[in-house]
């Protein structure tokens, strides 16, 4: 369902490690909706639930619930690197079709979701 690359893995275990949390799972949930469509997050969870779907590679958990499965089908979890840090990010499959800020899509465009 979702991947992860190598490097983002190895910077996931090493998160784990650092906070003695070797046994939990990156959690991505959806953080809001935007004009340009969802906006997800990640932390980390030790708990899976009956509505969650369970990932693995390179060896991270990844924990997805199920309703959330239509937007993040093969999505790709990358770790970017830069100048000024580095920093997760979740590239969706296929980009969000949501009508854009003229249609009035959501809130934080001044329209209602």
């Amino acid at each position: 369902m979702v991947k992860i690359t190598e490097l983002a893995a190895q910077k996931v275990k090493e998160i784990l490690k650092a906070q003695n949390k070797e046994n939990s799972s990156l959690r991505l949930y959806l953080a809001g909706m935007g004009c340009s469509g969802p906006n997800f997050g990640m932390a980390l969870d030790d708990s899976k639930t009956d509505d969650d779907i369970l990932d693995e590679e390179y060896g991270v958990s990844i924990l997805i619930e199920k309703k959330l499965s239509n937007y993040l089908e093969g999505a790709v979890i990358d770790y970017m690197e830069t100048e000024t840090g580095g920093g997760f990010e979740i590239r969706p499959a296929v980009p969000f079709n949501g009508g854009g800020c003229d249609s009035g899509c959501c809130g934080g465009c001044g329209g209602s979701c």
